[in-house]
């Protein structure tokens, strides 16, 4: 399986510019003396088609799309189909008068499923509902978990899509922190899966601060080896893995993590 994360400068409240980039990324991609095979999963940072900040919940309400019946669920849908490709990102959701970050999962095929951010910063509570539960999607043959951004420092939301069989997690993120990156590496090491983290580049201004995403955005093997990293430039990294290296769930000193893990009782 061919699995990557695309890293982009996200212009904010330009959707179609947004969905422009995401198309010409991949059809580079697509088209570069490297690469023999087309990509089957790619993950975009959170947000990826609107940007982050937003003054008032009225100004999000505006940008935000129902799903799947958005421009940006049905735009993504049209280059997923072009490219035969699965995406994975976050965008902004509205449904019944409230507001959530929703990872839309689409393919080839058309829309496949979403999940809602359940972990929210204080300063996205001002604005968003929380998301209730985390499942697993089929890509391919494979199971793909979905951790948004802040949820990556909450050890139980990789857990819980592990346990549930999740041999890739793709993290679809915006973080400034190094921190985060740490992170990551350690939840696909203690949960043996790949891990696809997809940051911005962008800078946004928020009152009256300029704030830069790091960008990093890597692809981590179920070992914590990062097996490619954008740095930081605009681009779409691949790499192809064996996802059933992850089957098994075992470490060094332990050959059945799963019986171990559900000796915590909160499982």
């Amino acid at each position: 399986m061919i699995i990557g994360s695309l890293q982009m400068n996200v212009a904010k409240k330009d959707k179609i510019k947004n969905l422009n980039t995401i198309e010409k990324l991949i059809n580079h991609s697509a088209d570069s003396a490297d690469s023999a095979d087309s990509v089957d999963l790619v993950v975009m940072p959170e947000l990826f088609s609107t940007g982050y900040f937003f003054d008032s919940a009225s100004e999000l309400m505006e940008i935000a799309e129902e799903i799947p019946n958005g421009y940006t669920t049905n735009r993504l849908i049209e280059i997923a189909k072009n490219a035969n490709c699965h995406f994975v990102g976050a965008i902004a959701e509205k449904e019944n008068g409230h507001l959530y970050v929703t990872a839309i999962v689409v393919g080839p095929s058309g829309y496949i499923g979403k999940q809602r951010k359940r972990h929210l910063t204080d300063h996205e509570l001002k604005f968003f509902s929380c998301g209730t539960s985390s499942e697993v999607f089929d890509i391919n043959g494979c199971k793909v978990g979905i951790v948004i951004c802040f949820e990556g420092w909450f050890p139980e939301s990789s857990r819980e899509l592990m346990l549930k069989g999740a041999q890739i997690i793709c993290h679809t993120a915006l973080t400034c922190q190094e921190r985060t990156l740490d992170i990551m590496r350690i939840r696909a090491i203690e949960n043996k899966v790949y891990l696809i983290l997809a940051n911005s580049i962008s800078t946004e201004y928020h009152n009256n601060e300029s704030i830069t995403f790091r960008g990093d955005s890597r692809v981590i093997d179920y070992d914590g080896n990062i097996l490619v990293n954008a740095g930081q430039e605009e681009k779409l990294i691949t790499v192809e893995v064996n996802e059933e290296h992850t089957i098994r769930k075992d470490l060094d000193d332990c050959k059945d993590l799963i019986a171990e893990v559900k000796k915590h009782t909160y499982f």
